[in-house]
């Protein structure tokens, strides 16, 4: 499907349901997209997936549904209530947006390169030929099986070594094409579509990766950045995606997410994951006793020293085959996040490059995003849900 695959419609405003499907939670959103005005968030509701001790996917699989599931609930009885209070009482929601983040689906980025010794003109059979044959390959690489597209770009193309906006009916001997893609189990899908059909009957309803969408809004919102790292750190994984030159170039994730810290917690103090969490947030709030905070303290920086443990590794594998930007896009919502922050800000950027330089680290917070997307009232939101809405919008106003 196209990138830009939705039905054409004079709106100038409307109301959709967003639902960020990540490893620990699932967002549920309201936004009200709009072609004169910024994204705004009218509506939230965050559901926790149940921890579990050991990681089994498939029942991750079956409790993420469940989070989901409540999600959907919430919006339909209190979200389309709340719509009353805001102005947008007439406004039905009619549309829904996923949003999912790993482990749910996988993106990649091809480059694709076709060379002739005489100009030819770029037609849009010739391309899509060339593309059809590229997600071939990718659904082929998946060992699973049962996987299927939801979202396909052309990123960047060139003509000639040329950038070039538009492609179509030109000429030319050498195109060089930056081709996004990103797959999800066919099953995930399907599950995904029947637990919304429970509590919405929604005239259209579309797949996106957060890669793609957290992409997209950084380089809209930075447009001097050209080469970065984005962090996302969430539930049970860290995810690392490396843009070059413009072009989402890797995506890497490690398992050791926020609820990793909170599990070395647990383990070392025999404490829920709940009380776990309290315990992180009292030790960032200096609200514990010394003593105990010293204990959470080590355990955090015990934590810390294998999460960057992981992320050397991953970056040193990474930068013997491509430049390892300096600049660090990261979003921080919470004490953890924060805290990530401030160490990798103290981190040596030397050992990826010839400079004794420190990562110039770019915080995403709620606060710096407000420019770009609005919430109502007084609902906290995490910067990573007005990023994907500054995405949705961009989507909205290409109708």
């Amino acid at each position: 499907m196209s990138f830009f695959s939705f039905s054409s419609g004079k709106n100038k405003e409307e109301v959709s349901a967003v639902f960020h499907i990540g490893s620990g939670n699932v967002n549920g959103y309201l936004v009200k997209l709009s072609k004169i005005s910024k994204p705004e968030i009218v509506y939230a509701i965050k559901v926790p997936i149940s921890f579990q001790k050991n990681i089994d996917l498939e029942r991750h699989f079956s409790l993420m549904i469940k989070s989901l599931d409540s999600a959907l609930k919430d919006i339909q009885k209190k979200g389309l209530a709340h719509l009353n209070f805001t102005g947008l009482k007439n406004h039905g929601v009619r549309s829904a947006f996923y949003i999912l983040s790993s482990p749910w689906c996988v993106s990649q980025t091809k480059i694709i390169k076709i060379k002739k010794d005489k100009p030819f003109e770029i037609s849009i059979d010739s391309i899509e030929t060339v593309i059809d044959d590229q997600e071939g390959k990718f659904l082929s690489d998946d060992s699973t099986g049962g996987s299927k597209i939801i979202e396909k770009k052309i990123i960047e193309a060139k003509l000639n070594g040329y950038k070039m906006n538009e492609i179509y009916g030109k000429k030319a001997k050498d195109v060089e094409l930056a081709f996004f893609m990103t797959s999800a189990p066919e099953y995930a899908l399907k599950e995904v579509e029947n637990v919304a059909r429970k509590y919405f009957n929604f005239r259209s309803f579309d797949f996106h990766s957060s890669a793609l969408s957290l992409f997209s809004a950084i380089r809209d919102i930075y447009s001097g950045e050209e080469n970065f790292i984005f962090i996302d750190v969430h539930g049970e994984l860290t995810d690392i995606s490396i843009i070059k030159d413009n072009i989402f170039a890797e995506s890497v994730s490690f398992p050791l997410g926020k609820n990793f810290f909170a599990r070395q917690i647990s383990k070392n103090f025999r404490v829920s994951m709940e009380e776990a969490f309290s315990l992180i947030n009292l030790r960032f709030g200096d609200k514990s006793d010394s003593a105990t905070s010293l204990k959470v303290q080590a355990a955090i920086d015990a934590s810390l020293e294998d999460w960057l443990n992981k992320f050397h590794s991953i970056l040193a594998s990474l930068s013997s085959c491509m430049y390892i930007p300096r600049t660090v896009f990261m979003a921080a919502d919470d004490e953890i996040d924060a805290f990530l922050v401030k160490k990798l800000k103290e981190e040596k950027f030397s050992q990826f490059s010839l400079t004794e330089e420190s990562f110039n680290v770019i915080i995403l917070d709620s606060k710096s995003l407000s420019e770009y997307c609005g919430s109502y009232k007084d609902f906290e939101k995490e910067p990573s849900a007005k990023l994907e809405c500054v995405f949705l919008n961009k989507i909205f106003n290409a109708k």
